[in-house]
C-alpha cells in the first residue's frame, strides 16, 4: 500500500529538514528544495495529462485546416507527448480504456508519419541541392506527387478519430488519478516510482551507447533514439509535475536526439525513394547524397559523446 499522504509529506519534510539542519548557512532556501507532498503531485499530474491532451486536440482541428509541414509535425510530437504522460500513468488508470486510448493515438502518430517523411525529403534536398534544377528531377516529381496523396489519408484519419468520445474517455481517466485509487493499485510512493521510472528509462540508453558509434550498428543507434525520446519525454513532464529545473539534461537530450534523428531521417529517405524509378544519375546522387551526410553525422555523434557524455541523472 502507498503510505497516506499525510504522514508520506511529513516523512519527506523532516528527512529534507533534518538536511537543512546540518547546513545551516544554506537553510533560508531549504524551502525551495522541499519535494511536493502526495496530493499535489497527484494534482499536477491530472493537469498535465488533461493539459497534453487538449494541446493533441488543438493542433489536429488546426492540421484540418492547414495541412501545413510545421503544423503535421507539431500535431505528430503532441501525440508522442500525450502517449508519454498516457504511458506514465498507465499502472494508475482503469483498464477498459486506456488500451483502446493509447491503440488510437498510437495510430495517429504512425498515419502521420508518412506525410513528415515526404515532407523532410524534399526539405533535405532543396537544401542539398546546388543549382535550380532539383523541381524538375524525376525525384523531386515523384515526392511532390506523393504529398497529396498522403495527405488525402491524414485527413481521412482525423475525420474518423473519434475525438469526442476519447474526451470522455479522457476526462473519466484524469478523474481516476487520485490518492484513493492510485493507494489500493500500489504498493510505493509516487516520488519513488517516479525515480524507478527514470531509472528504467536510462538503463537501454546506458547498455546502447557502447556500441552506438560503431559504424555498421543502424539498429542500435535507431534503438537508442527512441529510448533517449522517451527519457526525453519523462523529464519534460517530471519537470512539471515536480517543479525542478532539467533545462541542463533536456538541452543535452534534444542534443543526442537531433543527431539519432537525422540519421534515422536518412534511413527512411532511403526506404521512401528506394523503389522510385530514377535515371541513373539522380540514383547516384541520392546514393552518394546519403552516403556523406551518414557520414557527416556519425563523425557529428561520436564528438557529441566524447564531448558531452551523457549520464545518468535523477536525484530524488
Amino acid at each position: 500500500m502507498l503510505p497516506k499522504p499525510t504522514p508520506d509529506n511529513q516523512n519527506t519534510r523532516v528527512n529534507q529538514g533534518m538536511a537543512c539542519a546540518k547546513n545551516a548557512e544554506n537553510s533560508s532556501s531549504c524551502t525551495e528544495r522541499l519535494w511536493p507532498n502526495s496530493a499535489t503531485i497527484i494534482e499536477r499530474s491530472r493537469g498535465v495529462l488533461f493539459a497534453q491532451w487538449e494541446d493533441l486536440l488543438r493542433l489536429r482541428r488546426v492540421v484540418l485546416k492547414t495541412a501545413a509541414v510545421d503544423d503535421i509535425h507539431d500535431l505528430r510530437v503532441a501525440s508522442r507527448r500525450f502517449r508519454a504522460v498516457l504511458e506514465l500513468f498507465y499502472p494508475f488508470l482503469q483498464k477498459d480504456s486506456k488500451a483502446k486510448l493509447r491503440k488510437q493515438v498510437r495510430k495517429l502518430t504512425q498515419v502521420l508519419g508518412g506525410l513528415r517523411n515526404i515532407d523532410e525529403a524534399l526539405l533535405f534536398f532543396q537544401a542539398k541541392s546546388q543549382t535550380d534544377a532539383l523541381p524538375d528531377t524525376v525525384l523531386f516529381k515523384t515526392l511532390s506527387k506523393l504529398r497529396p496523396v498522403e495527405l488525402k489519408r491524414i485527413e481521412k484519419m482525423l475525420k474518423a478519430f473519434d475525438h469526442s468520445a476519447l474526451d470522455r474517455m479522457v476526462r473519466v481517466m484524469v478523474a481516476d488519478v487520485n490518492e484513493a485509487d492510485i493507494s489500493l493499485r500500489n504498493s510505493i510512493s509516487l516520488l519513488a516510482y517516479f525515480s524507478n521510472t527514470s531509472i528504467r528509462h536510462y538503463l537501454p540508453i546506458h547498455r546502447l551507447l557502447v556500441v552506438a558509434g560503431v559504424p555498421d550498428q543502424h539498429i542500435s543507434r535507431h534503438t537508442l533514439r527512441i529510448a533517449i525520446k522517451k527519457w526525453r519525454y519523462f523529464f519534460e513532464i517530471i519537470s512539471l509535475i515536480l517543479e525542478r529545473d532539467y533545462t541542463h539534461l533536456l538541452a543535452l537530450l534534444k542534443e543526442y536526439q537531433s543527431i539519432l534523428g537525422q540519421m534515422n531521417d536518412i534511413a527512411e529517405f532511403e526506404a521512401l525513394i528506394g523503389s522510385m524509378k530514377l535515371p541513373q544519375d539522380e540514383r547516384e546522387y541520392v546514393t552518394a547524397t546519403f552516403h556523406a551526410e551518414n557520414t557527416r553525422l556519425l563523425e557529428s555523434f561520436i564528438e557529441l559523446m566524447e564531448q558531452k557524455p551523457l549520464t545518468y541523472t535523477f536525484l530524488i
